[in-house]
């Protein structure tokens, strides 16, 4: 019983953090379904709370992979035992609490609607793309011609409808299962010294930097030539006439590989893309606002691989020390940390594609102004989010802390600042908020980076977890 309850609560100790947000989402539903009045908009808060929670608990399904999982006493018992009790409190429970305020009909719906969304939330979390095949079907439905509407409606009335849908979660659920636990053994690499290629069906390598997916693999090879050529020149032009400024920009494509055109239009078509996709499902009836929000929030994104990338090179760091030969150590941390100024460009530049993307699909005439606002935001965003990761504490707690502060901050400052601009125009709402976020960023950016040159450098690797 002690593995059945240490698995069942393995999903809340990995994310605590977002566990009791999502605790505090599905306390928030019930409350505004019960007290507030608003029966439908609770209930959907707290069907959104409990599918984030089978997104966690597919994500610690997934790190339990292993061949040598199922070896362990009694594994399949006590996963089953956790299984059943996640299916009882975040699933059939529920639905029974539906069928008094909606109707047994309702709870019917909604027990094979809920099996359905577990069974993608599992799917999607395994690393499958097939799970991404249901925003597909979301935006379709958009534009399914309403005779054809008509002529199916009958069929989504009929009462065994959710009898299918228990059938066909039931089916994802084996498939999600034999792509986790496949069976037989990896195949074994051609040569000992060679390092072993991603495993067949997605049980890939954790250690392996090879993308999966033939065209993943072009993408990322077709940058990394441009990485290659740009790091060659700046070499070049270094040898040719060594001064600090080509030195630094050599640093920086050596650091900073995909920070090129290359790398730039390779992220710009796969964000792009998932930004094509949201602002075609929200369709024309969305804020343009909010979506450029969510946007630039994306653009941002990319900023992190120095909080989550530093704690990796560090080994590579002694190598790079030596050739550099610098003065004193603070001179190399300086170079370090002016370097991570190259990711600003490309983070800034994907703003304002990944924004006028959003408003020409949705509100081409906002366009001069979302790209007003963007150039307002984005530059001291950016700088401001540059410097909050670059100094993340090396406790693991406190370091989700200060990125999820630092996810929210950004989306309240774009929000307010979309709001403010848009309701006094550019000079009375933009120039407030350009003093407000330029005045904060820079004092970050001089903050961190005096705290980052003051403490001492590790050149370590990161220490593992005790039992890894």
């Amino acid at each position: 019983m002690r593995a059945t309850w240490t698995l069942a609560l393995l999903p809340l100790r990995q994310a605590w953090v977002a566990a009791l947000l999502l605790l505090l989402m599905l306390v928030g539903g019930v409350v505004l379904a019960l007290a507030g009045g608003a029966l439908y908009g609770g209930a959907m808060l707290a069907a959104l709370a409990l599918w984030f929670a089978w997104l966690l608990a597919g994500t610690a399904l997934k790190g339990l992979a292993r061949k040598e999982t199922l070896l362990l006493p009694e594994f399949h018992r006590a996963l089953a035992g956790a299984a059943a009790l996640w299916s009882l409190l975040f699933w059939l429970l529920p639905c029974a609490l539906l069928a008094p305020h909606f109707g047994i009909r309702i709870g019917w719906v909604a027990l094979g609607a809920g099996a359905l969304a577990i069974a993608w939330a599992l799917l999607t979390t395994s690393g499958s793309r097939s799970g991404f095949l249901i925003w597909v079907f979301i935006i379709g439905a958009r534009f399914i011609p309403e005779p054809l509407l008509l002529a199916i409606e009958p069929a989504l009335q009929n009462p065994l409808l959710p009898l299918a849908a228990l059938l066909l979660a039931a089916l994802i659920l084996h498939i999600t299962w034999q792509r986790l636990f496949p069976a037989g053994d990896p195949p074994l690499p051609d040569s000992p010294l060679l390092a072993p290629e991603p495993m067949r069906r997605g049980m890939g390598n954790t250690t392996s930097n090879v993308p999966r997916g033939k065209l993943m693999q072009r993408l990322n090879g077709w940058s990394e030539v441009g990485a290659s050529a740009l790091l060659l020149r700046q070499a070049a032009r270094y040898h040719a006439a060594p001064t600090p400024t080509r030195q630094r920009a050599m640093l920086r494509a050596l650091l900073l590989p995909q920070e090129q055109p290359r790398g730039w239009l390779v992220r710009w078509l796969l964000w792009g893309a998932a930004i094509a996709v949201y602002a075609i499902a929200v369709g024309q009836q969305a804020q343009i606002g909010m979506v450029a929000g969510y946007a630039t929030f994306f653009a941002l994104t990319g900023l992190n691989v120095v909080g989550l990338g530093m704690p990796r090179l560090q080994p590579s760091l002694v190598e790079l020390y030596f050739s550099l030969a610098p003065d004193t150590l603070a001179g190399f941390k300086a170079q370090l940390v002016d370097s991570f100024l190259g990711l600003l460009p490309g983070a800034i530049l994907s703003a304002f594609v990944f924004t006028a993307l959003a408003a020409l699909l949705i509100t081409p005439v906002a366009l001069p102004g979302i790209m007003l606002t963007t150039a307002i935001l984005a530059p001291p965003l950016a700088l401001a989010t540059l410097a909050l990761y670059l100094g993340l504490p090396v406790n693991v707690i406190l370091r989700s802390v200060v990125t999820l502060i630092t996810l929210f901050g950004q989306m309240g400052t774009i929000w307010m600042g979309y709001a403010l601009i848009d309701r006094y125009g550019a000079l009375w709402g933009g120039v407030p908020v350009l003093v407000v976020t330029w005045s904060f960023a820079i004092g970050a950016w001089g903050a961190s980076r005096a705290h980052w040159i003051n403490n001492p450098l590790s050149f370590d690797p990161p220490k593992a977890k005790a039992g890894a």
